[in-house]
Formats: structure tokens, C-alpha cells, sequence
């Protein structure tokens, strides 16, 4: 456990009704007595850095608390991309996950559960776990990268609440009360307050999917057949061949094979087959030996090949892929190899394929209850309410693209009802913008994933609140980029300076301050932030456009004059409105010496300047 030092500690727990309570804990004693309904609570004084520490709690039983450790407590929540373990971004880390080991680092993980009419007071279980090889994995990767700076700087003990579920949308983790001026959301929460009709609609969807795989499985010729197509006798009956990685446009099951050769030297080794990403859902084959599946299209697919199954020379790998609507796909730029710790024997190139059975497109009308509003919150969030915290993390927004229009005003009122549900006006908040994703545009262009961007961007009005950019750490081809340590270290950079006000430290990159419009040219001003401005052009772009009264945005030309970029652009001689790095994945070629890149921006130039 790690309590937040520097803060009254709350304490708080159930009994029976009248029950007597006695807390002894580094020599201060506290005695209350249990209420009608059972719950009692203590505050203990303010307590410095240390540990670790005992507590006794003493009713009519007895608990006692070790390991305590005073640290620095930080809540990390969101969706996928915080959620996301360090094993999902082991390639990327393996000596640090090798050698990670901190007894002052520690994360208690809180499960998943949802509620849309009672908030609850306690979560469903969970432990705090400090650093270890095999601890580090389960733990939250940005939220890991981020303490491990932060300790290595501050050298106190730092805590992470990782509360965080994949696909959330921001209503999820807003309350009832919070969602009122919103009539969309708050019709879905008190449709699902009815808990006959969530059952009956978990029931519904329950047979729909079951159905669907069933009604697939049964007309696939790959399973029915004798033998079956992943059996090491069974021969591939087409010369269709398609190249990995590539695309097909079918729904339903096919069939991939891919001959391949090992030599002698490494049935020794410990091999590893890398099927990276493939839309939707695999199960693999080797010589006729399942070696691994994966049930939906985002994680990579990395599957020990068990001792023994690897012979000298020929290999077949086989393997299945469902599409639930007309395409399927082994995404481009990933790994597709069998590997051992020195060696590696590729698998792209050409593969045999077959289809197994086509259907129709996967039910899309289902409900995931957990991404509905306020279910994370009651259930999730409302526990750790009462727990002393010293700032929230949050990286978030993927879910909200398409209702981007609401983002700003729902990112602020989670704010606003996280702090005065901590009772604490003040409460650092520290975010993530969206890193680049998609292929790369090469023309100015609209982009539901800058607008969402912007939203975010458009938050920093709330005080106390920072925002990490990562314009320059996603994937073109992956929406849980890999590069989830600089995620955490521009998080650290920001609390460090922000939060902790330590001297000297760049956290952050180029921030316009101010524009003139000056006939047909723009001129912004950029705070650099404590390091000059470095441009990293790309075809010669910086990745400025600009936009007359017609709206059409054309690239700009740049020129620099200090912490001054002066725009222009022939085809526009009254200048309307001004995008920087404005693409789901774009040109962002403005950062300062300290390496942090701008955030992409829109301006209206008819507005005043702040």
C-alpha cells in the first residue's frame, strides 16, 4: 500500500453497527465507533515520506497492514492506451521488464465493473503490488514509465491506481448528477437503470454472438472436413495465393498456410512466432499444433512455439482468420517472423489461401455495457473517492472522436466533479492528447482526430491542468502505439515542474502565446518554453496551412524569425484561419531543443489573440 504523504490520511471501513474501533498506526491512535448502518471513519495527521510502516486496526477482530509505504499517490485512468500493460509493450522493453525490480514503485489495479444506479463504496478486489519482473507486466505502462521517472527524481514512493478499461468513452466515468445538462446520455443511463432489461439484453446478445460463430463454424469446410485444413496432412486445394502482409475483402473464415524452414541449429532455441496485427481474429497453427489465438483485431499476435514442435527443414504454418465484415487483413508494417533470441526467418511474402465459409457482417447492434455513462463511474471511480491522492492522469479520447463537438465541455466537467469529489479545487490533472495514427496525408486536409485533438487541447483552460503531446510517438498502422515510456516521461516532465515547481525543467514544447494578421501574412508568436524553437521540416513543410473565407486550406510557407513563424501563402491574400499539424496523422515539424513537439492547433485569426 502506499498512503499519500503530506495529507491527512483518511481511514475508513465497515463493522458492525455500534462496533468499537482502535487504529494505532506509527504512534498516533485513533478510537470511533461504527454508525447505524455499520461504516465508520478516522483521519490521521499528515506524515512525511517513509515506510515501510505497520497498521493495526482492532474492532472485534483484528487486521494488521504491513508494508505500508508515504509516497505520492497518482490515479491513472482512461481507456486503452493507459490501461495497456507493460506485456502488451514487451518487445519494446525487455531489459527493463528484465531488470525492473522497486519495492517503492507499486500499483493496486482496480477491476473492471460497471453500475448505473448504485454508487459503490468499495471496489471488488485487488492488492498492491510493487515492481518485479513478472509483477511489472501486469502493471500499466504509461503509468509505470511515469512513477519510475518520478522516483528516480524525487526518490519518495510513488503509487498508482490503475483504473482505467479499454474503449471507454469520457461519459462512462462521469456521474448521473455530472451528465444532466447532456439529455442524450442521461436517457442511456436511466434506460440501463432497469436491470431486467440489461439482462435480457446480455441474454439477447449473448445468443447473437454465440449464433453467429456457431452458424459460421458449422459451414466452415477447414473445420468439417476430413481432414481438417490446420491438420499436417490435410493439402490445400487452391492456387490462390495472396501476399503477408495484405488484404482480402471477405466476411466469414479463411484459411492462410505458409511453408517454411528451419534448420538444425535452432530446435534448440526457444522460438517465438510474431503474426503481427490481423483483422479480426486468428488461431494459429504449426505442423498441426494450435500455437496460439487472439479473439479481436488490436493485440499483437505473439505466440511461444512449445519445445519440440519445430523439425529440421520443412514447417507449415496455418492459419485462420474470422472477418467479421468484408475485410480482413495482416496489417503492413509489422512483424511477421518466426524468431529465436540470435535468429530470424521471415514469413512475409507468399501464402497459400482458402475460404472456409462467408457469412454476413457480425451483429453490430450489441451493447458494451461498460461504455455506457456513468456505469465506470459508480462502480469504478466512486470507491476511491475517500483515498488521499496527489494528482490524476488520464489518457483518453479515442471513443469520442465521432461526438468530438461535445469533448471540451464533458473533459471539464470530469475535471471539475473528480476534484470536488477529492475535495480539492486544486487537484493536478495531467493528460495525454492523441498521438498521430493513419496513414500519413500529404495534402491539407478535415480530420475527425485533430478536431478531438483540439478539444483536448482547448481543456488547458480549466486550471491546474496540463497536457502531454504525442503528436510525434503514435503508429500509422496501430491505435496502441508501442512508445509508451515517452508517454510517461512527458507526463513526469509535467508534474515535475507543475506540481512539484521543480527549477530549470523544460516540460513542454513550443506554446502560442499570441498572432497578427499583417495584410496577407500571419504572424504567430511561440513561448518556447525555456528551450529555442527546432524545426524538423518534412518535404520542406513544417506542417502550417492556411485558410481565406472560402475555408480551403492550402500549405503555407514559413519564415522564422526567433520565437516568431511568419505564414503565407500566394493563394490566399486575406488570411481567415490558421491549422498547425491538422491530420489524423500529419506533418508536426515544430518542437524546441528540449525535443518536445507543438501541439497541433486551429485559430480563427477574426478572434482576438489571448
Amino acid at each position: 500500500m502506499v498512503l499519500q504523504r503530506d495529507h491527512p490520511i483518511h481511514l475508513w471501513g465497515w463493522a458492525d453497527p455500534g462496533e468499537l474501533i482502535e487504529i494505532n498506526f506509527r504512534g498516533h491512535q485513533r478510537t470511533t465507533k461504527a454508525n447505524s448502518m455499520g461504516d465508520w471513519q478516522v483521519y490521521l495527521p499528515a506524515m512525511p515520506a517513509g515506510g515501510p510502516y505497520d497498521m493495526v486496526i482492532q474492532g472485534k477482530n483484528t487486521i494488521q497492514l504491513k508494508n505500508i509505504l508515504l509516497g505520492d499517490v497518482w490515479f491513472c485512468s482512461g481507456q486503452s492506451n493507459m490501461e495497456l500493460p507493460i506485456s502488451r509493450v514487451a518487445p519494446k522493453y525487455q531489459r527493463e521488464i528484465d531488470t525492473a525490480e522497486s519495492f517503492t514503485i507499486r500499483q493496486f489495479k482496480v477491476p473492471l465493473r460497471y453500475d448505473f444506479n448504485i454508487t459503490a463504496t468499495d471496489v471488488a478486489s485487488g492488492n498492491w503490488k510493487s515492481v518485479t519482473p513478472d509483477e511489472v507486466l501486469n502493471f500499466s505502462a504509461v503509468g509505470y514509465f511515469f512513477a519510475k521517472h518520478l522516483q528516480e527524481t524525487l526518490r519518495v514512493p510513488i503509487g498508482i491506481i490503475h483504473c482505467a478499461v479499454g474503449g471507454s468513452p469520457i461519459e462512462a466515468w462521469l456521474s448521473e448528477e455530472a451528465i444532466q445538462k447532456y439529455p442524450d446520455l442521461l436517457a442511456k443511463t436511466q434506460r440501463y437503470q432497469d436491470s431486467l432489461l440489461v439482462d435480457s439484453i446480455k441474454k439477447i446478445d449473448k445468443r447473437k454472438t454465440e449464433i453467429w460463430h456457431a452458424t459460421l463454424d458449422a459451414k466452415d469446410k477447414g473445420l468439417t472436413g476430413v481432414p481438417k485444413w490446420y491438420e499436417s496432412s490435410y493439402t490445400f486445394q487452391t492456387d490462390q495465393v495472396i501476399q503477408i502482409p495484405g488484404k482480402w475483402d471477405e466476411c466469414g473464415s479463411v484459411w492462410l498456410k505458409k511453408d517454411f524452414n528451419v534448420p538444425s541449429s535452432l530446435l534448440t532455441k526457444e522460438a517465438m512466432l510474431h503474426l503481427g496485427r490481423i483483422v479480426d481474429s486468428d488461431q494459429a497453427y504449426i505442423n498441426g499444433v494450435l500455437v496460439g489465438s487472439t479473439g479481436y483485431q488490436y493485440p499483437p499476435r505473439r505466440y511461444k512455439i512449445p519445445p519440440g514442435l519445430l523439425k529440421p527443414g520443412k514447417n507449415t504454418l496455418v492459419v485462420r482468420v474470422v472477418t467479421q465484415s468484408k475485410h480482413g487483413e495482416f496489417i503492413p508494417d509489422k512483424d511477421y517472423a518466426l524468431t529465436t533470441y540470435s535468429d530470424t526467418i521471415s514469413l512475409k511474402g507468399d501464402w497459400s489461401f482458402q475460404v472456409g465459409a462467408l457469412t454476413q457482417a457480425f451483429p453490430t447492434d450489441l451493447v458494451t455495457f461498460q461504455y455506457q455513462p456513468t456505469g465506470l463511474s459508480n462502480a469504478m471511480a466512486a470507491p476511491l473517492f475517500p483515498y488521499s491522492i496527489k494528482g490524476i492522469l488520464w489518457y483518453q479520447g479515442e471513443s469520442n472522436i465521432a461526438t468530438y463537438q461535445s469533448y471540451t465541455a464533458l473533459l471539464r466537467d470530469l475535471i471539475n466533479e473528480w476534484r470536488k469529489k477529492w475535495n480539492d479545487q486544486n487537484l493536478p490533472f495531467l493528460y495525454v492528447q492523441l498521438p498521430n495514427y493513419n496513414p500519413k496525408q500529404q495534402q491539407p486536409t478535415e480530420s475527425a482526430w485533430a478536431n478531438l485533438r483540439e478539444a483536448q487541447r482547448l481543456g488547458l483552460k480549466t486550471a491546474h491542468t496540463n497536457m502531454a503531446v504525442a503528436i510525434d510517438l503514435g503508429e500509422w498502422n496501430d491505435i496502441h502505439p508501442l512508445d509508451k515510456k515517452n508517454i510517461g516521461k512527458r507526463l513526469a516532465l509535467l508534474a515535475l515542474k507543475n506540481v512539484y515547481h521543480q527549477k530549470g525543467m523544460v516540460a513542454s514544447g513550443p506554446i502560442l502565446k499570441s498572432w497578427k494578421v499583417k495584410g496577407n501574412r500571419v504572424e504567430l508568436n511561440f513561448d518556447d518554453q525555456g528551450a529555442a524553437l527546432d524545426l524538423r521540416p518534412e518535404n520542406n513543410l513544417l506542417g502550417f496551412t492556411l485558410a481565406g473565407t472560402d475555408g480551403k486550406f492550402v500549405w503555407a510557407k514559413t519564415e522564422v524569425r526567433g520565437n516568431t513563424i511568419i505564414l503565407s501563402a500566394p493563394a490566399i491574400q486575406q488570411p481567415a484561419k490558421v491549422r498547425y499539424a491538422w491530420a489524423d496523422n500529419p506533418i508536426a515539424g515544430l518542437y524546441n531543443t528540449a525535443g518536445l513537439p507543438a501541439s497541433p492547433f486551429e485559430i480563427d485569426l477574426s478572434k482576438q489573440a489571448p
